[in-house]
């Protein structure tokens, strides 16, 4: 208590020795909330199989034993020394020769053998007893020999006391660490279920318990086995994810997973969740990816243009829309690539069907083969009553626009060449096929043809797809359209907007006929949107412009960069537009004078004295 009180520490006493010093500890450590238990020896020993907290030794050292051998000595000749069998044996050879006394070793590992060694003690004629409890003096004493208690020194329970405050320091460090995990854990949708190396359950989730029908603190520390059956079945599962289980009537989605290194296994982790959960979710993509229904909105009058190029393509593709063979179209995003295929599609003998689109780098590659052709009742976990018609089924008489066909997986890309060859689908889990009759449309702003010599698109369906071929314009090639279709939108946004903005400015209309708008019309849209949204009256504000310009290609703008055959130049003096102009073009030759005078349409002298005047190097 000494050592206690001057290290201000709360200590509870409790004597007694073995298993009886244990059980008196396991029947406090249940009344409290103990965070570890100071013994020594045995009686340590025997605390550790009945409680589940820390339990520090304070084991004597070899002074407090040769302290208490020498005390032995001046009461008789023979000595008897009681050891635990937890502790190192000791060889006393040496020290009977120092000490001029015989001391002979009587190992114990519990009360019973205790007292047969006391008793064996005496049967060797020992007249001394030195052990490390006060029972064993009184034991000894009960026939006729004396007893020593091995106290432990003042610096020994010191120590001891000192670890056992690092015991609980960590212990607490380790508790808040867990508090923080299980509460993240808890907050995750899914349920969660923890185990260790050895089978055990480390931690279940509140979502978890309500999943499995248990309570995570009578399962922690125990086995699948002990639990109960569905914990058991939760085990038999193989390893991966989108396993699929019945627990509790409820059909449950289960992933596994093994925690280990190179080195070393740690255990597992299972995360699980409703079938029902997963519809939700599945419903919700849907709703996102049918917003735009199943009806064509455009036909060719709907294209703005007085370009002879985009004209050309109306009519080429007023010819393809006659016919029901596979359309191509190719472009770079934002030119117009659904707008053509609906038009194709409205002036088509399907125009009363549906027209089903979809982007197909949208989804996962799962998602996408399941809404493309459908699946039957039971065919995956979540797979609703009845079954879904797929994107194919659903367009029956009508189109399916396939944009961005050359993300698809390979392996979608097969099934989706039989679809086009054969004209029917097999749904997911299904066992027989479903005609189908629909003309396809695909879309691309990729290469395909070099994605097919690279091994990433199957070279039969790029065939099957390219029958009939659209290759749409970028808006930088439809110089003319630029200030049309400005006009165009400017009308539509000022009717959303309730505005009356007048037109476009002549030097704002100056710098979208020199802009790349790498975003094509979609892009020109946006800009019309924006420039409404900002103009506060009839005529846009002269900063509003400087804004605009700045938002759209900052970087090109302020760098001169090259845009294929265009350049980018601040609107200023005439002389300083010249002067933009030389240099972004000099830049472009590489510093060539012939090769710049030339790209100028002008003679070497006139070149050297605009360089001059511009004081170019």
């Amino acid at each position: 208590m000494r050592v206690s009180r001057e290290k201000k520490l709360k200590v509870t006493i409790i004597e007694g020795v073995l298993e009886d010093a244990a059980r008196r500890v396991c029947e406090e450590v249940e009344k409290a909330d103990y965070e570890v238990v100071v013994s020594r020896g045995g009686t340590a020993a025997a605390i550790r199989k009945v409680v589940d907290i820390p339990v520090v030794t304070a084991e004597f050292n070899d002074f407090d034993l040769l302290r208490a051998l020498w005390e032995a000595k001046k009461q008789g000749g023979k000595i008897a020394y009681l050891n635990s069998a937890y502790r190192d044996a000791y060889e006393f050879e040496d020290l009977m020769d120092i000490l001029g006394v015989e001391v002979k070793q009587y190992v114990y590992r519990n009360s019973v053998e205790f007292n047969q060694q006391i008793k064996k003690a005496f049967a060797d004629n020992a007249q001394v007893v030195v052990s490390g409890a006060e029972w064993g003096q009184k034991l000894a004493n009960s026939v006729g020999m004396k007893g020593v208690i091995i106290y432990s020194s003042h610096r020994t329970v010191s120590q001891a006391l000192e670890r056992a405050e690092e015991v609980i320091s960590i212990r607490r460090r380790d508790k808040e660490y867990s508090r923080r995990l299980s509460t993240m854990i808890q907050a995750v949708g899914e349920g969660v279920v923890c185990i260790d190396a050895l089978g055990k359950v480390l931690l279940v989730n509140e979502n978890a318990e309500n999943l499995l029908g248990i309570k995570c603190s009578e399962v922690i520390g125990k086995t699948a086995a002990e639990v109960n059956k569905s914990f058991t079945n939760l085990l038999n599962l193989p390893q991966g994810s989108g396993q699929r289980c019945s627990i509790n009537g409820m059909d449950l989605v289960v992933n596994r997973v093994a925690v280990a290194d190179r080195k070393r296994y740690f255990g597992e982790v299972f995360t699980m969740q409703k079938v029902s959960q997963l519809q939700q979710l599945e419903q919700k993509i849907r709703k996102e990816m049918h917003r735009k229904g199943l009806v064509a909105r455009f036909k060719f009058e709907d294209i703005v243009t007085q370009e002879k190029l985009v004209r050309d393509l109306i009519e080429k593709a007023k010819n393809f829309a006659q016919v029901d063979s596979t359309v191509l179209i190719i472009g770079e995003s934002g030119s117009g690539k659904e707008l053509f295929a609906q038009s194709i599609h409205q002036a088509s003998a399907r125009a009363n069907g549906p027209f089903v689109a979809i982007n197909c780098a949208a989804l996962p590659k799962e998602l996408l083969e399941s809404e493309l052709f459908g699946y039957e009742e039971g065919a995956f976990t979540g797979a609703r009553k009845g079954g879904k018609p797929g994107l194919f089924e659903l367009a029956h008489n009508g189109t399916i626009f396939l944009d961005e066909i050359g993300s698809i997986s390979m392996e979608l890309q097969a099934r989706l060449l039989r679809v086009l060859q054969e004209r029917e689908v097999m749904r997911i889990g299904g066992d027989s096929v479903i005609p189908v009759n629909v003309r396809c449309i695909a879309a691309t702003n990729e290469n395909l043809q070099q994605a097919v010599k690279e091994g990433n698109f199957r070279h039969d369906l790029y065939f099957r797809l390219n029958v009939l071929k659209l290759t749409l314009p970028p808006l930088r090639k439809r110089p003319k359209d630029i200030p049309l279709l400005a006009g165009h939108f400017l009308k539509i946004f000022n009717q959303r907007f309730g505005k009356h903005v007048k037109g476009v400015p002549g030097d704002l209309l100056a710098w979208m006929n020199g802009y790349s708008w790498p975003g094509n019309v979609r892009e020109l849209e946006n800009f019309i949107e924006r420039m409404v949204i900002m103009a506060s009256s009839r005529v846009l504000d002269e900063k509003w412009i400087r804004q605009l310009i700045a938002e759209a290609d900052e970087g090109m703008i302020q760098n001169d960069r090259w845009v294929e055959d265009r350049i980018g130049v601040r609107i200023g003096t005439l002389e300083d537009m010249e002067r933009q102009l030389i240099a972004a073009v000099n830049e472009r030759v590489g510093g060539n004078r012939s090769d710049l005078a030339k790209l100028l349409g002008i003679s070497r002298t006139t070149l050297w004295k605009k360089l001059n005047r511009n004081d170019f190097d």
